[in-house]
Formats: C-alpha cells, structure tokens, sequence
C-alpha cells in the first residue's frame, strides 16, 4: 500500500471511529505544571477530573469497595476512570483544548519535512509512534502556498483528545525562520508531539489539512 493510501484509509478509520463515539475528549496525563504531584501520578483518573474542574469523590458500598467519582457542574456525573477514558461524559470536558500554531510558532515556517517509516506496515498495537525500522524522507514542502495550507488549519484553538492505540505512520518536521524544528506525528488519531503542552494527547487536524496533505502524497 502507498503512503497516500495507508494515510486516506487510517483517516477513514478515524472517521468511523468519531461515528461510533471512540474519539472523544479524555483524560490528561500529566500535571499542567513541570513540579512532581505524586497525587497525581498516584490517580490520574481523579487528577483528570479536578484539572477539568470538577469535584472528585470517593464513595463506598455495602461490601466496602470504593469507587471514584467524578462530578460535574450541572450535578451529572460518571465513574472516574470511565471518565478518564472516555466512555462518559465526554461533553463535559472543557480545559483540554490547544491551538498548536500560537504554541509552536508554526507562522514562521519555511519548509516542512514528511518522513515515513521505511517499512511498509504499521502495527495497529504499536507504539504511538514506532522507530524500530527508521524513519525516511518522503517529501519536502517548500513553497509558501502549500506550506500556508498546512499551516492555516491548524491556527485555531482545537481539543485534545485521547490518544488510545495510536500507530504514527508520519513524521512532521516544520523548520521555523529562526532555525527551530517542530516535531510532531501524524497517525490514525491524530496529530501529536512529544512536547509538554500535549499533555499526552492529540488533536484532530481539520479536514483543509487532511484534504491537502493527502493532496501531496498523491503527487
């Protein structure tokens, strides 16, 4: 299969997936600040839902067993780890958003790099993004009209979402005016990066940037 069409079809496994409600807004794994929270790192499920703002409870039933709970602002609530992974109350999220080209200055790119793994498949229970067979340079965008088309679409606040499994089958290298490179990896969930203001989780890039992209490895 061709990189264009491996990347077509993962995204439209990911559109089935938004149809049958796997990708909604989910938990953060990290703490919004660079100290160490052992709390946090001890209950990510109850550190997810008081960073989001709501109120978390332990309750107890009758044999003793204890059940975390995360409660929202209009008196609804879900377990806390069923929060955590996405499976109630999605609508509820309301923190976890990012606008990555005022993050990462991505108005200042030159040129953007795409590199694809040298092996042709990608293993659905890999790594977010797997390096055993090595990467490669399939395409290099230099013109400010395309780098624009990419750029433009991902300049607006967008919510981060859980990764669950997701296998990266590219690599974006965006090369700013001042010699930085922002890295970041493009797979069935989403775009992400490495960087700490993902807080481990990814954004959907709108369809002007999916429409485009495949556009160029079609070429």
């Amino acid at each position: 299969m061709t990189h264009a069409k491996r990347f077509l079809f993962f995204f439209s496994l990911a559109a089935f997936f938004l149809l049958i409600g796997c990708a909604q807004p989910g938990p953060g794994t990290r703490p919004a600040t660079p100290t160490l929270d052992k709390a946090k790192l001890a209950n990510p499920a109850a550190a997810y839902c008081q960073d989001q703002g709501f109120r978390y409870e332990i309750r107890q039933d009758d044999q003793g067993n204890e059940t975390g709970i995360c409660i929202f602002d209009d008196g609804s609530e879900c377990d806390a780890w069923a929060y955590f992974r996405g499976e109630c109350g999605q609508n509820q999220a309301k923190n976890l958003k990012l606008n990555l080209v005022e993050q990462a200055d991505l108005n200042d790119t030159i040129r953007i790099e795409i590199l694809a793994p040298k092996t042709t498949s990608v293993d659905p229970d890999a790594s977010r993004h797997p390096r055993e067979g090595g990467m490669e340079l399939i395409l290099t965008v230099e013109d400010r009209e395309t780098v624009h088309a990419l750029v433009a679409p991902l300049d607006a606040t967008l919510p981060l979402v859980p990764p669950k499994r997701c296998p990266a089958p590219y690599e974006l290298r965006f090369h700013l005016k001042d010699g930085r490179v922002q890295t970041f990896h493009l797979g069935i969930c989403g775009l992400f990066g490495d960087q700490d203001y993902w807080q481990g989780m990814t954004i959907r890039p709108p369809q002007a940037f999916v429409k485009t992209f495949n556009a160029l490895l079609e070429k």
